[in-house]
């Protein structure tokens, strides 16, 4: 009788040989030697940088943005898209965010495996806004005056140069120019125009141009440690919050937020317009936001850092230090910030950014801002290489920080006694340090304990698993984090933590995330409604599943 050879398909139970990170892997040494000095000095040149980017991008989009652009900004790695509805009708605005999750959704269905890719949508308010009137046109072709440096022109708010705005005489829509004083200044088109005022008359103030430039029509006007209007929003950004509510928008941007009474004021308008689930991000653009720091973020959401804005009021030569005091403050708080800076802005024109723009934005990366604000893709022909160029860089600055010291003082700030859910992601971290994890999952229905462990800065990627999109959409904005949302329907709570376990397993093996013999950390509830992941495991990545340790 033949015999038969009945071949075993089970994968053995096999526990892989632990190899450390070589030194010359993301920085390892220098990221936890004791001292800044030893830090400094143990950088390597060559250290290869991780291959999966942890800050994030946000993309600037106009309101002509086609799916076909929205499917690239999701192939190229973007977790944001920032709009703005000015000038639209609703009308207008819904084809706008309709085209956008039209992308997002044919990107899922053709090249994501059908998993549904988490883009977050932000709404960005203008707030009150002074402008200049329009070029007074003497030849058909003029769109343009030249306003030259060391010469002297009034500023009026007189009506009948609305339309005449020349050289002499430049036109803006307010008053509070009358309420300036001798040597205060005043910045034209975001900053490009500096003037000083000289004298002040009954409705003008006749002003010396310091820095002198071309002006067009209806540009921005600044007024330095001036506040522009008494309520934080306008009836105009009233009724675009109104239309983002009905297009269900994840964030949104609050300008001109100076104290937290600002901003409450405008929660408690977007929760009576139904707009309860909507995060609410304080834009920190002038000097009096940024003293009342303390005071503005324990009731936001988020930081969107203007400062481009910003650097008008407190000078360009002390933005850097505006930034870190910003940064390090939401990084202490423990909420997400976006930082916008004009990034990479040669890459309209060109291919290459500046040395000045390459270590600006690698400082702002240092510095812990979880996401980066490209509005060049706005205008750059070429937005693909501006995204992927950006990413490189963020890859290099996330691996040259000092991580050792990093996570200690974040951990020394979290005081006994702390919620549990916090005191276990600070545990998850420590771990991920010590035995090198390639990747954290997070097994999690509301996001929190994905947003504990993002907030101590692994330096690995956390995989959140959620099942509700909204709170996927969410979390996109933190640093680390790929939130994933599992859409198959639940057998039972242990059956469905195995499943959403293998569905961030063959994620990450596909994106090239986790590897055959990487060490995984897993996070999950101990059992149903357990409030938080409470559990953690170790265990090794396998050719086929997983292999525990």
């Amino acid at each position: 009788m033949d015999s038969t050879i009945v071949s075993n398909t089970e994968e053995p139970c096999v526990v892989y040989p632990w190899e450390p990170c070589h030194d010359n892997e993301m920085q390892m040494k220098a990221s936890f030697e004791d001292n800044y000095l030893d830090h400094m000095s143990n950088l390597k040149i060559e250290s290869n940088p991780s291959p999966n980017t942890l800050t994030t991008i946000a993309c600037g989009v106009l309101h002509n943005v086609t799916r076909s652009l929205i499917e690239e900004f999701c192939e190229s790695g973007a977790s944001m898209v920032i709009f703005d509805f000015n000038g639209l009708s609703f009308e207008q605005s819904r084809k706008m965010v309709y085209e956008i999750r039209q992308g997002v959704f044919n990107y899922s269905l053709k090249k994501n495996n059908r998993v549904p890719y988490s883009m977050t949508l932000v709404l960005d308010l203008e707030g009150s806004c002074i402008t200049t009137g329009s070029i007074f046109h003497t030849t058909t072709t003029q769109r343009l005056i030249e306003l030259s440096t060391n010469a002297h022109v009034y500023v009026t708010n007189d009506v009948e140069y609305k339309f005449k705005c020349t050289e002499d005489r430049i036109y803006v829509n307010s008053d509070i120019i009358l309420k300036l004083k001798i040597n205060d200044r005043i910045y034209l088109d975001y900053g490009k125009i500096e003037l000083a005022v000289l004298r002040v008359d009954e409705d003008e103030v006749y002003c010396v141009i310091k820095r002198g430039e071309f002006l067009g029509s209806e540009k921005v006007v600044h007024v330095p440690g001036i506040p522009v209007g008494s309520t934080a929003l306008t009836k105009l950004d009233e009724e675009k919050i109104r239309t983002g509510i009905q297009l269900k928008v994840d964030v949104i941007l609050v300008p001109g937020v100076r104290n937290s009474v600002f901003f409450d004021s405008v929660r408690k308008f977007v929760v009576t317009e139904r707009g309860r689930d909507i995060s609410l991000y304080a834009k920190i653009d002038n000097t009096v936001g940024l003293e009342n720091m303390d005071d503005i973020i324990p009731g936001v959401d988020g930081v969107f850092l203007n400062r481009p804005n910003l650097s008008m009021e407190v000078g360009h030569d002390k933005i850097f230090l505006a930034q870190k005091i910003v940064l390090s403050k939401c990084n202490l708080a423990g909420k997400p910030t976006i930082t916008y800076g004009e990034y990479l802005n040669s890459m309209e024109v060109s291919t290459v950014p500046t040395s000045a723009e390459v270590n600006d934005l690698i400082n702002t990366v240092m510095d812990g801002t979880d996401c980066i604000y490209l509005d060049v893709t706005m205008r750059s022909a070429n937005k693909l290489h501006c995204i992927q160029y950006a990413a490189s860089l963020c890859r290099q600055g996330e691996a040259a920080i000092w991580e050792q010291q990093l996570f200690t003082e974040l951990n020394k700030k979290s005081k006994p006694k702390i919620d549990p859910a916090q005191a276990i992601s600070i545990g998850c971290v420590e771990v991920s340090f010590k035995c090198h994890a390639a990747a954290i999952i997070v097994i999690t229905t509301s996001g929190l304990s994905a947003k504990f462990i993002a907030r101590y800065r692994p330096r690995c990627p956390v995989l959140a698993i959620v099942r509700h999109g909204k709170a996927a959409r969410k979390l996109s904005v933190w640093r680390n984090v790929i939130a994933l949302q599992y859409i198959d329907p639940i057998e039972n709570v242990w059956k469905d933590i195995e499943n959403r376990t293998r569905f961030a397993m063959d994620f990450g093996k596909r994106k090239g995330i986790l590897h055959q013999g990487d060490l995984v950390l897993h996070m999950s509830c101990s059992k149903q409604n357990a409030g938080f992941a409470n559990t953690m495991s170790v265990f090794y990545v396998s050719a086929g599943d997983f292999v525990n340790a």
